[in-house]
């Protein structure tokens, strides 16, 4: 059995789904600490949508197409950071179908509700008032011609861009786009190879053979929690457990193995308290510990001052703990010997077709063959029943973390409770697709998987990696 790393179990990946030796390599990446290498394209990231006759898209804007639609191309920062950079500059409010990490180069869809346009300022000729006589008027009785500056949206079609993102207009929608015509993601990603392992590629079919079989388990990466500071499942705890302040001191203080230096000087500082003088030293990057710190000054509000972060943000505080009781529910699973692949009586399951391409989900009752559907693990949350051999688990894990679902109806902060759900058992691998490209120094993947599962995950069977952090991940 292969060994885990300290970090992968802090984010309750506790197993390897697959025996199989891990390869001597590296993801390639890029990243704003010493890991980089000045370039993004070596993990690539792109939303699939499908609409499927759903929607209708305009060049023109008219009565039925009123909602722009943009392809967001981004490098060296995540959705959250990049949404706010393009708001910024250009006034434009626009809404993600999912986050994406900031280690990588990604094209995702976003979408407003108002009419693409630039803000600007235009200088309009308008009469003057009657002049004084000495005045610029010209004399008495004279108009003159003065200058005033008003707003306008200029409608444009052009491509926009910030400091980290470029925003391409697509066409009008005659609605915003919903989370369900998202279907996944696409990833091309360069693995860089150790010379000594001349077995890499035996290696990597056997771990993608045993995902087409569907025995590897669908884990939460390393991006919902956090590689270089996993923090977040950690705030989400305190959050759901009411300890508010514990939250906040939690987000601003806790000090990743490998965050930079500056960061970790930060975090040591805010640790001797909060003060006036400790703003000046938290530098831009670090815009959500500033916030943070401005608002626990300001009234001593452990809620308050969560609420200075987008909701976005707080919402996955709460829904990385979540996915930290679903990776430990996985991980007990596999380690004793369920079949994570096909359902058995009483299994809630997902539909899934041809391509993998996940569909209604169901209660295995023997009616229906198996084919065609996937076991799913319930999400604990504050409507959780403990349905099906793995509901159990979930209670295992849950009475281990001292929480009962309740927990997560949070009166305090209701915008930010999750009622619960499921999801797949399995990673699926979509449109049973893998391509292995060559490339200079290492080979390039490419590959497809449903929203909502990670890359890294795939990856991580691949290498097995000691320290995670330090090969990519």
């Amino acid at each position: 059995m292969h060994i885990v790393s300290d970090l992968d179990r802090m984010i309750g990946l506790e197993v390897y789904s697959t025996a199989t030796e891990g390869v001597k390599g590296r993801i390639r990446r890029s990243s704003n600490n010493s890991r980089s290498d000045g370039h993004y394209d070596h993990f690539m990231v792109e939303e699939v949508i499908d609409v499927d006759g759903r929607i209708s898209i305009s060049k023109v804007r008219d009565n039925r197409h009123r909602y722009p639609l943009f392809i967001l191309r981004k490098e060296g920062i995540d959705t959250i950071h990049a949404l706010k950079e393009l708001e910024s500059k250009y006034g434009l409010r626009l809404n993600a179908l999912g986050l994406k990490d900031a280690n990588a180069s990604t094209l995702q869809y976003v979408t407003s509700d108002r009419v693409l346009g630039v803000r600007r300022r235009k200088r309009e000729n308008i009469g003057s008032e009657k002049g004084d006589g000495d005045g610029e008027g010209g004399g008495e009785g004279g108009r003159g011609m003065g200058i005033k500056e008003v707003d306008e949206d200029e409608e444009e079609e052009k491509e926009l861009s910030t400091r980290h993102c470029s925003l391409k207009f697509v066409g009008y929608l005659d609605r915003m786009l919903r989370k369900r015509d998202l279907i996944g993601n696409r990833f091309t990603i360069t693995i860089e190879i150790d010379p000594s392992d001349h077995e890499y590629l035996e290696k990597i079919k056997s771990v993608i053979m045993e995902v087409r079989a569907r025995r590897v388990g669908n884990f939460y990466g390393y991006q919902r929690f956090g590689s270089i500071r996993p923090v977040t499942h950690l705030v989400g705890k305190a959050i759901t457990k009411r300890r508010f302040r514990e939250a906040v001191d939690t987000f601003l203080t806790y000090i990743g193995e490998y965050e930079d230096e500056q960061s970790r000087n930060v975090r040591l500082m805010l640790r001797d308290g909060l003060s006036e003088e400790s703003i000046e030293h938290i530098p831009y990057h670090m815009d959500l510990e500033r916030d943070l710190v401005e608002s626990m000054i300001k009234s001593s509000d452990p809620i308050r001052a969560l609420r200075r972060l987008p909701i976005s943000v707080r919402r996955l505080f709460v829904e990385a703990y979540q996915a930290y009781i679903f990776n430990r529910t996985l991980s007990i699973a596999i380690r004793e010997g369920y079949d994570i692949s096909t359902p058995s009586m009483g299994d809630i399951c997902f539909s899934v077709d041809v391509n993998n391409k996940v569909g209604d989900i169901c209660r295995f009752d023997g009616s229906r063959s198996k084919d065609g559907l996937v076991p799913a693990i319930p999400l604990v949350g504050f409507a959780f029943k403990p349905i099906g051999r793995f509901g159990t688990i979930v209670e295992r894990v849950m009475e281990e973390e001292e929480i009962c679902s309740k927990d997560f109806y949070i009166k305090e902060m209701q915008e930010v409770s999750v009622e619960g759900g499921f999801r797949p058992s399995p990673l699926l691998l979509l449109y049973n697709t893998f391509e292995i490209l060559s490339n200079n120094g290492g080979i390039r993947v490419r590959f497809a998987l449903p929203k909502g599962s990670y890359a890294t995950v795939l990856l991580r069977e691949v290498i097995k990696p000691a320290q995670p952090t330090l090969v990519g991940f």
